[in-house]
């Protein structure tokens, strides 16, 4: 079958899509400019922290430049989700073995407090991704040798399970923005692993797709927080 002759954009799409290049061709020159100090060392009064934040800045907006120039064109990118009953401390057992390397790696702990089994309708695969998603988050925003504490509880209509730790904690700046697409936030993980700032955004986009909610708090900097999964309650 032949494919379909691609069209001209109209002058507001090209003027985007102009403006696009424009910012992405200045986003990667930066991050070419931090390689290079990176190896060669970083210039005079500049340490090696700095330096990471400065690529790191340039690598999450040039994500967040992709996303927005995405929704200007409004491109579907939904997430289909079955509603089934399922177990969901199967899928809580199963997204922390799937942790387990980088826990022990940080000589972490996870303290869970499980029932033997908890209904839920949803999507048992998305969300084993989520919760081992809010797992990973907490482990990479607190210290060595802290505990990642699971509880999980329901009522005759929902739920409700609860990732908490001890770590970086959020600003109500950051509380605001954690769920939006590579924001840029004033927490910074432990051990200088990778934030995947789009990860939270698809794990609120994972449960909202399964009729569920997904919310954070937090007691501000350095005072830790918590991640709430509600999904309907089966039987």
């Amino acid at each position: 079958m032949p494919e379909s002759p691609v069209r001209s954009a109209d002058s507001g799409q090209a003027e985007r899509l102009h403006t696009f290049a424009h910012d992405i061709k200045n986003r990667l020159n930066g991050l070419w400019e931090a390689l290079r100090m990176l190896r060669d060392g970083p210039p005079e009064g500049m340490d090696k922290d700095e330096l990471m934040a400065f690529a790191e800045r340039g690598f999450f907006g040039a994500q967040r430049d992709l996303e927005n120039l995405l929704d200007d064109f409004a491109v579907d990118r939904g997430v289909s989700a079955e509603r089934q009953p399922f177990d969901l401390v199967a899928c809580l057992n199963e997204a922390l073995k799937n942790e387990t390397y980088r826990i022990r790696k940080k000589d972490q702990r996870v303290d869970a407090e499980l029932p033997e089994r908890a209904m839920v309708l949803g999507d048992a695969r998305w969300t084993t991704q989520l919760i081992q998603a809010l797992i990973s988050n907490a482990s990479k925003f607190s210290p060595r040798g802290s505990a990642i504490a699971v509880a999980l509880s329901s009522t005759g209509k929902d739920t409700t399970i609860i990732v908490g730790d001890t770590g970086r904690g959020l600003s109500a700046d950051d509380l605001e923005n954690v769920f939006t697409r590579y924001a840029i936030l004033s927490s910074r993980s432990v051990d200088g692993e990778p934030q995947a700032r789009g990860t939270l955004a698809r794990a609120k986009q994972w449960a909202e797709a399964q009729g569920g909610t997904l919310s954070a708090t937090s007691e501000g900097i350095g005072r830790g927080s918590a991640f709430t999964l509600t999904l309907a309650t089966v039987g």
